[in-house]
C-alpha cells in the first residue's frame, strides 16, 4: 500500500479523473522512492570515502597521543609535581580527574529495592494509546478530549501503477 495523502482541492470532474490522479500519485511515489534510494546510496558512498580518507589522520592522531602519554608518564615526577597539566605553545597535556559510574544489568532493580528512585531516570509523557481506553468523563478530568474525525485519504495502488507502466512500455 502507498502513502496516504490529503489532496489539495483541485477540480476533478469524474471518477476517471480521480483514478488518473491516483495513478499520478503512484508514479510520483515511485520516482520519490528512486530519488531517496539514490541519495541514500550516495550518502553511504560519501561516508565510506570520508572514513577511508580520514583513516591515516585518525591513526596518526592516535599514535601521537600515545607517544605524548608515554612521554608524560615517563616524566611524570618532573613535569607534574606542581600542576596536573603542562601548557605549551601548541596545546597542553596532562591528567584530569574524571569519575565514571559503571553499572551492571542488576543495578536498576537494586536501585528500586533500595528506594534510590532519584537515581533512576524516567521519561514521563501521556500514553495516548492507553488514554483511548478511558471514558470521556475521565478524559475531561485530566484536561484531555477525544476527537473523532472523518479524515479524507487517498492512496495509490503502486502495484497497479507498475503493471500499467509495463503494459504501456514506459
Amino acid at each position: 500500500m502507498g502513502t496516504r495523502y490529503k489532496p489539495n482541492m483541485a477540480k476533478l470532474e469524474s471518477l476517471d479523473d480521480v483514478n488518473m490522479a491516483l495513478r499520478d500519485i503512484g508514479l510520483a511515489e515511485k520516482e520519490l522512492e528512486s530519488i531517496d534510494s539514490d541519495a541514500n546510496k550516495r550518502i553511504a558512498e560519501i561516508k565510506t570515502d570520508t572514513a577511508k580518507k580520514g583513516e591515516a589522520l585518525r591513526s596518526r592522531i592516535q599514535d601521537l597521543s600515545a607517544k605524548i602519554a608515554a612521554f608524560a608518564e615517563y616524566n611524570k615526577a618532573d613535569l607534574f609535581k606542581d600542576n596536573k597539566s603542562v601548557e605549551l605553545s601548541f596545546g597542553k597535556f596532562g591528567w584530569r580527574k574524571t569519575t565514571k559510574i559503571s553499572v551492571k544489568k542488576t543495578t536498576l532493580e537494586l536501585l528500586r529495592k533500595m528506594k534510590l528512585i532519584k537515581c533512576i531516570r524516567v521519561k514521563e509523557e501521556p500514553d495516548k494509546i492507553a488514554m483511548a481506553e478511558l471514558d470521556d468523563e475521565t478524559l475531561m478530568q485530566v484536561d484531555a478530549v477525544r476527537k473523532v474525525c472523518d479524515d479524507f485519504f487517498c492512496e495509490a495502488d503502486t502495484e497497479e501503477v507498475n503493471r500499467d507502466l509495463l503494459k504501456n512500455g514506459a
